[in-house]
């Protein structure tokens, strides 16, 4: 599946106001998850400032994360694929699914939790 190029990246989805407010909602919802996970988790202080933070947003008028969301290959893929000459079409073509799989999936780069970090934790003995 080829994705969207960075352009069409940015004007068909980061400045999409529809698609930034689906990308901020999948974060608020994927915070609240976080804090509910066990402080065993790995990276979990950052994985809770972060959501922290987002739960107590200072601007909901800018992208947010939209950004990190709309370079995500699946999502971009979608957005891609669903491009019509409509404006909407290309952040009508992702899917809610679609951007809370990538949100999920960006947490821990968005919390700074290093990929190291989660490789020693999930190859140590009894996790």
């Amino acid at each position: 599946m080829p994705v969207s190029p960075l352009l069409d990246e940015h004007d068909l989805l980061v400045r999409n106001a529809k698609f930034a407010a689906r990308v901020r909602m999948a974060f608020t919802r994927v915070a609240r998850e976080v804090l509910t996970e066990s402080p065993d988790t790995p990276g979990n202080p950052l994985r809770v400032s972060l959501a922290r933070a987002l739960l107590n947003p200072g601007d909901l008028t800018g992208p947010g994360m939209a950004p990190l969301i709309a370079t995500d290959p699946t999502v971009s893929a979608a957005a891609a694929a669903g491009r019509t000459a409509d404006l909407d079409s290309a952040q009508n073509a992702v899917t809610d699914d679609q951007i809370l799989n990538a949100v999920r999936g960006a947490w821990n780069l968005a919390a700074g939790v290093s990929s190291e970090l989660m490789t020693q934790t999930s190859a140590s003995p009894g996790t």
